[in-house]
């Protein structure tokens, strides 16, 4: 289904639309998510390249410099590991170029809106991941084209 987008910027699929192999990295993600040290937000990424798992994380109240650079607003502050960042942390742009990342947000057994924020998406394109595949919170995903 996501190699079928080609024209589309944004795109809304139900989660039963999905091929297994993606629901699995969205099961993985959500997995990851419920290990996540923040006291609110639980969410998790996935980073996806050729069927193979390249890296996978989870938001963390660790502190980091490195997504202070894509931020849109003037202020250099320290932000906390967001699990997209987490997941393309320590890869090369060489590896991370033309991957997917699955975000999944959770809260109890449901899929929550993981819409990665600015600074994320920034970050994701600064890596070349071509594709984010988050979830909503009406039991479907929406596949963006960075």
């Amino acid at each position: 289904m996501l190699q079928a987008i080609t024209s589309w910027k944004r795109m809304k699929i139900k989660l039963c639309d999905l091929s297994r192999r993606q629901r699995r990295y969205l099961d993985l993600a959500a997995r990851i998510a419920q290990q996540s040290t923040h006291a609110c937000q639980n969410h998790g990424c996935v980073l996806v390249k050729g069927g193979s798992v390249l890296n996978a994380s989870c938001n963390k109240n660790n502190y980091c410099d490195f997504g202070s650079r894509f931020r849109d607003y003037g202020k250099k502050m320290y932000s906390t590991v967001h699990a997209e960042l987490g997941a393309v942390l320590g890869l090369d742009r060489s590896i991370t170029s033309g991957s997917v990342a699955y975000v999944v947000r959770v809260k109890g057994d449901k899929y929550r809106m993981s819409k990665p924020c600015p600074m994320c998406e920034q970050a994701l394109r600064f890596c070349g991941v071509k594709k984010v595949v988050y979830t909503t919170n009406d039991d479907s995903v929406i596949v963006e084209k960075l």
